[in-house]
């Protein structure tokens, strides 16, 4: 794998992952933070060529966000269910807050299937669908 660098939102830190196990080491913390505070809050995972791959933590499920290098359009959140409406209320950092659309959430599995598949290619993951962000509905 190629180095990704690392932002922990929450503790506003930056790391930079050589291995696989570093990157799941990240996203544990991350998790067990979210947990202590009781809050959600984002991880995001940079591959060298830009592009960035946003994980949720602190819930029993999660949402992915992806960004090409240079923050350029389009952007895009992971879809589960397509037809669920309505949003979650939820913060990036444990302070603000932000309202995630509910047809964003899919398992906490298919999300770190995601991770993995990025870990790898430094691409947007193939093995989760996406959307349109902000979609569907508008």
């Amino acid at each position: 794998m190629q180095p990704l660098a690392i932002r922990l939102r929450s503790a506003r830190k930056r790391y930079v992952a050589e291995s696989e196990s570093q990157v799941h080491g990240a996203l544990a913390a991350a998790e067990r933070e979210a947990d202590r505070v009781g809050k959600t809050a984002l991880v995001d995972f940079e591959a060298a060529n830009g592009s960035r791959l946003s994980v949720l933590v602190g819930r029993p499920d999660t949402v992915l966000s992806w960004r090409y290098a240079g923050d350029q359009d389009p952007r895009f959140l992971s879809l589960g269910n397509a037809g669920a409406d309505g949003t979650v209320a939820l913060s990036r950092d444990f302070t603000d807050h932000v309202d995630v659309p509910l047809w964003a959430f899919i398992t906490r599995e298919d999300g770190l299937a995601a991770l993995n598949e990025f870990i790898q290619s430094n691409d947007i993951p193939e093995c989760v669908q996406w959307a349109d962000y902000p979609a569907p509905g508008g």
